[in-house]
């Protein structure tokens, strides 16, 4: 009776030691897609060649250069040649995009100019205009007066010029029509100037430029005019 359990023990250990053998047989197989899987983690080298980058570079610029060639921009020549060339030196630019970001600009511009907070409007202006915007809040609270400006609607936003300088500096002038009302107030909210039934029709041409070597994409406002 006492000799069962260790008949027990020694089949235990028979089953243990036939198990690690047959481990031992499966772990050290190979499957044949070791270096598949090493490559597809390491990325490892192929027999692919790649183009040399300039080779790359000259074929994408040729044929982009070759589509726009085939399409027209601006009615002006001068114009629409301009606005290749700045395709032709930044394969992102879009107009359209140009455009939607440039109204976008308007409003927020004028919104934060007429609430007296420019220094989020930094990045956005040339240190021209950023001075001229400061200059003229400082003067209104001297006078202790504030310019209400709030934009009814943006009946039309058009390129109406553009051109580039041998720098890559490329400079883009939009008309805006908008309709605004504005009136200036005193501290106590008395209006001092304007009429706030009064809706404004104001055509302005607002000039944006942008260094097309620098990776920023964004634009600078560098000048305001009324259109005539």
């Amino acid at each position: 009776m006492n000799s069962i359990p260790y008949i027990d023990i020694l089949i235990l250990a028979m089953i243990a030691v036939f198990i690690i053998n047959r481990l031992k047989n499966v772990l050290g197989k190979k499957t044949g897609n070791e270096q598949d899987i090493v490559e597809k983690f390491t990325q490892g080298k192929s027999s692919f060649k790649e183009s040399p980058p300039d080779n790359t570079s000259q074929i994408k610029n040729s044929k982009h250069m070759e589509k726009l060639s085939l399409k027209r921009f601006h009615p002006k020549d001068k114009v629409n040649n301009s606005l290749k060339s700045i395709h032709g030196l930044d394969l992102n630019f879009s107009i359209e995009d140009f455009i939607n970001g440039a109204k976008k600009a308007f409003e927020f511009i004028i919104s934060n100019y007429s609430q007296e907070n420019i220094k989020p409007l930094k990045k956005l202006l040339s240190p021209q205009i950023f001075n001229d915007f400061d200059s003229q809040i400082t003067e209104r609270t001297k006078k202790k007066q504030n310019l209400d400006i709030t934009i009814i609607s943006l009946k039309d936003s058009k390129i109406i010029n553009a051109k580039i300088s041998k720098k890559s500096l490329a400079s883009i002038t939009v008309n805006f029509l908008s309709e605004q009302v504005q009136v200036t107030k005193n501290l106590r909210g008395d209006i001092i100037d304007g009429d706030s039934n009064q809706i404004l029709e104001i055509s302005e041409n607002w000039t944006f430029n942008r260094n097309l070597k620098n990776k920023d994409p964004n634009w600078t406002l560098d000048k305001i005019e009324e259109s005539e």
